[in-house]
């Protein structure tokens, strides 16, 4: 096998060191950018990287191994069967300057009889290897998906401190966030309609809605209120074959629905998130695109329309002037 040196093929560039051109690209000579040859490692290498001790490990996709060698002295150090096609492998900063040479995952290929056949694509087969010693130990076999391909892993040493774990709600910059349970609210602009919606454990507001028409456009924006990592929230409503929502905590997304026949139709969060969770759902009411039903919108059966939210607005603000 064929091993390059980088500075050999940088300085043959700089050099003009080449053996011709193909369609104007330049050549290197072979010899010129060439490490040396590594014996007999194996058969079909498919995937290399290192450890960041001075080694390389190498899969053979036909050998049906791993091989580890030394990059200096090109001697084949230790060899460990995958017992099936390997493809990539990985090894954690294995492509950075600081490898952390203690771990190397084998994915295999074409391993139909290890797992039950539980779809059109199987399951196939990866390795764990233990790599700081002198000699790689296989420590886990485990199914992963299939046609395992190209992959990079870092220590989680490395994540752990990097974890956002709170998602502040007055960092929402969506235009359309409604940012507390009291900005919840419909609003008509000709035929679209805008439905600020807030979500968090365990309810949707608004949860009942009329006065949406046939031709309306209804964009739902939904705020998760939650502001702690992991409670996301879901979003669907019936009818909508477009696609469904899932709103991280803290954050604003929109689902454009367009009412297909008049009628009550339900919208629901589709990511469980607490035992109260089938509470998070509500109703829309769809009428003809003629009709005079007046937008309305509320909790709990407890309604409003813009009207109402402006005099509330009002008294709150006279209320303040008069304190």
């Amino acid at each position: 096998m064929s091993i390059y040196s980088f500075d050999k093929l940088m300085a043959a560039i700089e050099s003009e060191d080449f053996a011709g051109d193909i369609n104007g690209i330049p050549i290197i000579n072979y010899e010129s950018g060439l490490h040396g040859i590594l014996q007999k490692p194996g058969l079909g290498p498919l995937h290399t990287e290192f450890d960041g001790k001075g080694n390389a490990y190498t899969t053979f996709f036909i050998s049906s191994e791993v091989v580890k060698w030394d990059v200096e002295s090109l001697e084949v150090l230790d060899r460990q069967s995958t017992f099936y096609s390997p493809g990539h492998l990985v090894i954690p900063g294995g492509e950075t300057r600081k490898p952390e040479g203690k771990y190397l995952v084998a994915m295999n290929k074409i391993t139909k009889d290890r797992y039950l056949p539980t779809g059109p694509e199987l399951a196939h087969s990866a390795q764990l290897f233990d790599i700081s010693g002198e000699k790689m130990k296989l420590v886990l076999d485990f199914p992963t998906k299939g046609e395992p391909h190209y992959a990079q892993a870092i220590s989680a040493g490395k994540i752990v401190p990097n974890v956002k774990k709170f998602y502040r709600i007055e960092d929402n910059g969506h235009p359309r966030a409604a940012k507390g349970e009291g900005q919840a609210r419909v609003e008509r602009e000709g035929k679209e309609v805008h439905v600020y919606m807030t979500a968090i454990r365990s309810h949707l507001a608004p949860d009942n809605i009329e006065g949406i028409k046939m031709d309306d456009e209804v964009y739902f924006h939904i705020t998760n209120l939650e502001q702690d990592w992991d409670v996301p929230h879901g979003f669907a409503v019936q009818g909508a074959t477009n696609a469904e929502l899932l709103v991280m905590p803290g954050q604003t997304r929109t689902l454009k629905w367009k009412p297909f026949k008049p009628g009550v139709f339900a919208f629901y969060c589709t990511d469980f998130c607490s035992a109260l969770h089938q509470e998070m759902s509500g109703y829309v009411r769809v009428s003809p695109a003629n009709s005079d039903v007046p937008l309305k919108w509320g909790l709990n059966n407890e309604n409003t329309t813009a009207a109402n939210m402006r005099e509330q607005a009002e008294q709150q603000l006279a209320q303040r002037v008069d304190d």
